[in-house]
């Protein structure tokens, strides 16, 4: 048996029972063989310096000091993935009587005291007041939404200085929520309330993360972390911004590094689904179209069977946050308005919920692969397809390719046919999809409508089921489609010369102007088929043909049948505005 360490770095000193401060664990692997499963438990993790375990409602330790190391050995290794299971999350058991209870005490704030009050919905404090200043103007009442607290801790407030003064409160709350910035990002920010007794403020810790539990949030997550994605720096990002927000909301998390591409969606395959509330991405698109892929086919054939590749597919069975830290980072620009590690990993963790189309590519008739955001033919299929020859460059490799693509830009000769959608919204509207979108939220049902058909030679085919907004276009191709109408924006441009269509992508990434000039049609559609006029071999390639680029996967395939799917997939983010 092959012989691995887990080592996890964590604080020294007596424990108590109670709900404390997260710790920053320091996450070091070694195994004497190439191939190792670890997985780690806190429940199972005995400290170095004390005999105290870790198996209470997390630990606060009396007296600061220098950090002891947990060493795990002899954990035998079968495979390739490394998992790493973290907990146990501070869940408290929910008293139902306790609940109807409101809470309230006297606490320090910034020196003056303050009236503490917890209801089932909010936490709120105003100023003591002497009986004689009560009611008159001036007196200010704080409101906390519970929604928006990501979780509560207790802490020592430890100085030098309280060991010499008198009447210091050495125990202090502190509750987590958000802040949000001018740019939109979200800020960690908390609140704190000073008192003598640590009982207190461990009661208090404990009564207000009992009504967020009433919250539906996920509390068991898988995470997956793609190590290769962007510049390689996906398990830094986790370590350093995202593990104490999950250790925080008391979310216990099981971390699997992906070893290759494909890697998480046969994970997701074969795991056990009810013992998971969430699956979570940290990577780019890629990992994140390998987890959705992974969990509808699985459901597919659960339900259906040797007819899963027939059969229009149900909604995913499970929700899926993702995390940017990868190249394009599309998925997470369309649906968050910014690609930010905190603000996706808090959002996640305090359960925010959005509804996204799902699309369905199906050629011959049967399934081949499930999409959310984006597919091209001609131009962006041939820019995917070149970049695959400079993956040595890493992401500029798709700038380069484009301008290659340009130079000998080419047009393809082919017939689409597409179904227009019922909806209220248009390409050409100025509002664009945001929080508490009406056009996602209306009910009609798009009926069978009749098929219009266009034959030409085209330079690009284009289908948007999001803005597909990134960096290199900040608006995205289409401005103002809707995450969850039920639709996609067809955009059809005809044969041009270079100059041409190098100032369609001018206007389109700079001037947020994506659809001026003759030569560009854009419809909003439920579904669309597309057919070459060449008669060649359907899967060989051809030099008058392009290929698909399907969420960034290349397909040779030259006729194509997509559907949309309303909101097929429950994605943990939440949108701006």
């Amino acid at each position: 048996m092959n012989s691995s360490s887990l080592e996890i770095s964590v604080p020294s000193g007596s424990l108590l029972n109670g709900i404390s401060p997260p710790t920053k664990l320091d996450m070091r692997y070694s195994s004497s063989s190439s191939s190792g499963t670890s997985t780690f438990d806190h429940e199972t993790a005995t400290t170095a310096s004390t005999p105290a375990t870790l198996n209470s409602d997390y630990a606060i330790p009396v007296v600061p000091g220098p950090s002891s190391l947990v060493t795990i050995s002899g954990i035998s290794t079968t495979q390739t993935t490394q998992t790493y299971v973290f907990g146990p999350s501070p869940i408290v058991t929910v008293d139902e009587d306790e609940l109807q209870k409101e809470c309230t005490g006297i606490m320090l704030r910034n020196g003056k005291k303050y009236k503490v009050s917890l209801s089932l919905f909010s936490l709120t404090w105003e100023r003591e007041r002497k009986a004689k200043r009560i009611g008159k103007k001036g007196q200010k009442k704080y409101e906390l939404k519970l929604e928006d607290v990501l979780g509560a801790c207790s802490h020592l407030n430890f100085n030098f200085r309280h060991l010499f003064r008198k009447g210091r409160d050495l125990f202090k709350l502190r509750v987590y929520t958000y802040k949000k910035m001018e740019d939109g990002k979200w800020k960690n920010s908390y609140f704190q309330f000073f008192c003598h007794s640590l009982v207190e403020v461990q009661e208090w810790a404990k009564s207000i993360n009992m009504r967020i539990n009433l919250l539906q949030r996920p509390r068991r997550v898988h995470v997956f972390v793609n190590p290769f994605s962007g510049e390689g720096l996906a398990c830094k990002v986790y370590n350093t911004k995202i593990a104490h927000i999950f250790q925080i909301a008391g979310i216990t998390t099981t971390v699997t590094v992906t070893e290759r591409a494909g890697h998480a969606g046969d994970i997701v395959r074969e795991m056990d689904l009810n013992s998971t509330d969430a699956i979570v991405c940290i990577g780019g698109d890629g990992v994140f179209h390998e987890v959705f892929n992974g969990l509808l086919w699985r459901q597919q054939y659960e339900m259906f069977g040797e007819e899963a590749r027939k059969v229009n597919p149900q909604p995913c069975p499970i929700k899926i946050g993702l995390i940017p830290a990868g190249s394009t980072n599309t998925v997470v620009y369309c649906t968050t308005g910014l690609a930010d590690t905190t603000t996706s990993a808090m959002q996640i963790a305090m359960g925010r919920e959005l509804k996204i189309d799902l699309t369905s590519c199906w050629f011959d008739g049967e399934i081949e692969r499930f999409g959310t955001n984006f597919l091209g033919y001609g131009f962006f299929g041939d820019v995917l397809k070149s970049s695959e020859e400079y993956r040595w460059m890493g992401p500029t490799r798709y700038d380069f390719s484009g301008f290659k693509t340009i130079v000998n830009l080419k047009s393809y000769k082919g017939r689409i046919e597409f179904k227009e959608g019922l909806t209220s919204g248009s390409p050409q509207d100025v509002d664009i999809c945001k929080h508490g979108c009406l056009v996602c939220k209306e009910t009609t049902e798009q009926s069978e409508g009749q098929w219009t058909v266009l034959e030409d030679h085209f330079v690009s085919i284009d289908g948007c089921v999001m803005s597909c907004c990134s960096p290199q276009a900040n608006k995205g191709l289409s401005p103002a489609a809707h995450i969850g109408d039920g639709c996609l924006d067809l955009i059809v441009h005809r044969r041009a010369s270079p100059l041409r269509y190098l100032k369609y992508l001018a206007n389109t990434a700079f001037f947020s102007k994506p659809f001026t000039g003759d030569l560009v049609d854009v419809h909003r559609v439920t579904e669309f088929m597309f057919s070459s006029t060449c008669s060649h071999d359907k899967d060989t390639e051809c030099g008058h043909c392009s290929t698909w680029n399907i969420d960034g996967e290349l397909y040779h395939q030259h006729s194509i049948h997509v559907k949309v799917h309303r909101q097929g997939i429950t994605l943990l983010a939440c949108q701006p505005g």
